[in-house]
């Protein structure tokens, strides 16, 4: 259960590889932990198989598909590890 939060806390970016706290940015932009900074977000396509694009938005990083439209960071990784499962 995630905690309840608070008046002016903010959204601590997580890295999309491990799940630390992401402190930097890769080459895409991306934010990650200091040990995933030379990695790079492999391509990944969509639940109807066109390909995702990757986009960096006012409240952080997202994808966008052409059939299906624009697609969270959080749902894209979870198509991917359903997908490869």
């Amino acid at each position: 259960m995630a905690p309840k939060k608070v008046y002016g806390q903010y959204q601590q970016p997580t890295c999309p590889f491990c799940g630390k706290l992401a402190i930097q940015r890769n080459s895409q932009g991306l934010s990650v932990c200091k040990e995933h900074k030379d990695e790079q977000l492999k391509s990944m396509k969509c639940t109807c198989g066109s390909w995702l694009d990757l986009r960096e938005g006012k409240y952080g990083p997202f994808f966008v598909c052409v059939n299906c439209g624009c697609i969270s960071m959080r749902k894209a990784l979870e198509m991917k590890k359903i997908l490869t499962d």
